[in-house]
């Protein structure tokens, strides 16, 4: 038996939540269907007091506390439960309080740095940040009062994330990123991104536009569904099951080094001569912004690769396909395939013992690597909530119904609590690169992706079926959501900065859509900034959280980022 879920997807957030769940609301009610979860793609901004604001990695003058610190006091509910990954524009103090992720409100659930949740029958999973290849290697290394350097690189993702992801061995039905996947461009209409976003054409022509820990990840994991945001415009791409996301010869950008591989070139001859075009939709940032986007030469789109596996190509393209883009997209998506099972413990327990046979150890290390069934990842990224921007659409996902009549709740997955006690040791603290573990050795099916033996995760997924799972084959997320900031009082505009936009200036919103506005604290043209000071004592930087510290113990493991231990 099988049941259709009704998933939400938004973009960038930029603490428009009140405007989010609105729209979301309308079009339900428009289309007459009931959204089961929403899921946000990045720039959230859990912001709760100036001290949050203070950690948030943009310019101050755009610097606003937004309407979620309602949410978090419980002022207001959010209607449809949600969940969402970080992307480079967000409290980032607040977020290191949620490592492993956890309730920012009630009924709005943080993904964590990495991690993968199941929802209703779903399992999904996500990763938080931008890629910078100069942090790309470094560990956790940031401490408070995280400024400086410290609060932009905190938003940058690490290969110790991308190693804890890439050792997921069942297949995933949704994953969740701020940044593309490197190469995904190629896998749509190239041609109009090109003509909506123009300053995008040296990045593709370089082969950089988007993130290689991304691409690794697309490549290895193979879900149904890729969600993403950050470039501020919608689009669509579907990576073939018989796709290689990487072009042949280019092996991508290793999770365990911080130096970038050589880039595939692929400048396409005779373009046209550049053109410089600026970007007259968006905010300029200074800087300090990782979102910053300025003139870009015009050129010709490169053509798209062919896979790397040699097989033959697909029968059409997702350009040849593409049609106008509606407000909201209806998909119907077939079975997920969740057949797949960890390796068996037994088969592969040789893998953890030396062996001088050379074919006897690709035998075991083949046992202990299996491939995830090859399935087509159909890629979607939307653009930020403004007026007359496309930033939310519904899609409808066949599940197995294990629960019939069960209202869906979001659960721990299992095998990604074993991946954390696995990993959990090898976690790294300084800005020394980090060091793939001993025992990892290199997949002989996807190339270049390192993986710790089957056995090794098996003996953990044991462990947490027995001391986490004990009760059964799911375990329900607690709803432990508990405050533990200060926020400013009731009836604090969004707009207000507390004095940091300007220390008083008469600053205003410069937005530059075409909409006059975009709701409650939104970047909207004609909106003045309330620039009251913060009224009590300043708020801490860290607030100790104890969803992360129940989970610690639930797992039996060490909170190394607050230094607290669990025996």
């Amino acid at each position: 038996m099988h049941r259709k879920l009704t998933i939400a997807v938004e973009g960038c957030c930029h603490g428009q939540l009140d405007d989010i769940y609105r729209h979301l609301l309308q079009q339900q009610q428009r289309l007459r269907k009931t959204v089961d979860l929403l899921v946000i793609c990045g720039d959230f901004q859990a912001v709760r007091n100036v001290t949050d604001l203070e950690t948030m990695s943009c310019p101050n003058k755009y610097k606003q506390v937004g309407g979620f610190y309602r949410y978090y006091t419980g002022e207001r509910k959010a209607p449809i439960p949600t969940v969402f990954v970080g992307g480079n524009h967000e409290a980032s103090n607040h977020m290191r309080e949620l490592y492993y992720g956890g309730w920012v409100a009630p009924n709005i659930y943080y993904m964590g740095a990495s991690g993968v949740v199941k929802f209703g029958g779903l399992r999904i999973g996500g990763i938080t940040g931008i890629f910078k290849d100069y942090d790309y290697a470094k560990g956790h290394c940031e401490t408070p009062p995280f400024r400086g350097p410290g609060r932009a690189s905190m938003h940058h993702v690490r290969s110790y994330e991308a190693f804890k992801m890439l050792q997921i061995r069942k297949p995933l039905d949704i994953v969740v990123s701020h940044d593309w996947p490197l190469f995904i461009e190629r896998y749509g209409n190239t041609a109009e991104l090109l003509r909506r976003k123009p300053f995008f054409a040296d990045e593709i022509n370089r082969g950089d536009l988007g993130s290689p820990a991304n691409a690794m990840l697309l490549e290895r994991l193979r879900p149904a569904w890729w969600f993403s945001a950050h470039m501020h415009v919608r689009f669509e791409a579907e990576v073939a099951s018989h796709e290689s996301i990487f072009a042949e010869g280019w092996n991508g950008i290793p999770p365990y080094s911080s130096k970038s591989s050589e880039r595939m070139q692929d400048s396409v001859a005779g373009a046209e001569a550049p053109v410089a075009v600026a970007n007259q939709d968006e905010i300029v940032m200074s800087a300090l912004s990782d979102d910053e986007e300025d003139g870009s030469p015009v050129c010709k789109p490169p053509s798209r690769p062919r896979l790397a596996l040699n097989l033959p190509p697909p029968k059409h393209s997702v350009a040849e396909e593409a049609s106008a883009e509606p407000a909201v997209c209806e998909v119907a998506q077939a079975e997920p395939d969740l057949t797949s099972e960890p390796a068996d413990a037994t088969a592969v327990a040789a893998s953890a013992e030396p062996s001088n046979d050379g074919v006897h150890e690709q035998e075991v290390l083949e046992a202990a690597d299996p491939k995830i069934p090859g399935r087509p990842t159909r890629f979607l990224a939307l653009d930020k909530c403004l007026p007359r921007r496309q930033f939310l659409e519904f899609i409808d996902i066949e599940v197995p119904d294990s629960a019939p009549g069960e209202l869906p709740q979001l659960e721990y997955d299992d095998e990604w609590l074993a991946i954390l006690r696995l990993c959990h040791p090898h976690m790294p603290l300084s800005e020394l690169p980090f060091s793939l573990p001993a025992e990892a050795r290199m997949s002989n099916v996807t190339p270049g992706i390192p993986l710790l033996p089957g056995a090794m995760l098996a003996r953990e997924l044991d462990w947490v079926r027995s001391n986490v799972f004990s009760g059964g084959d799911r375990m329900f997320i607690p709803p432990n959501f508990m405050p533990m900031a200060p926020t400013p009082p009731p009836g604090t505009p969004d707009s207000a900065s507390f004095g940091l936009a300007g220390q008083g200036a008469n600053i205003w919103n410069r937005g530059r859509g075409r909409g006059r506005g975009s709701g409650r604290g939104g970047h909207a043209q004609g909106h003045r900034q309330s620039d009251a000071e913060w009224v009590g004592p300043r708020p801490h930087v860290i607030y100790p959280n104890p969803q992360t510290d129940e989970l610690c113990k639930l797992l039996g493991i060490e909170d190394k980022l607050t230094q607290r231990r669990y025996k």
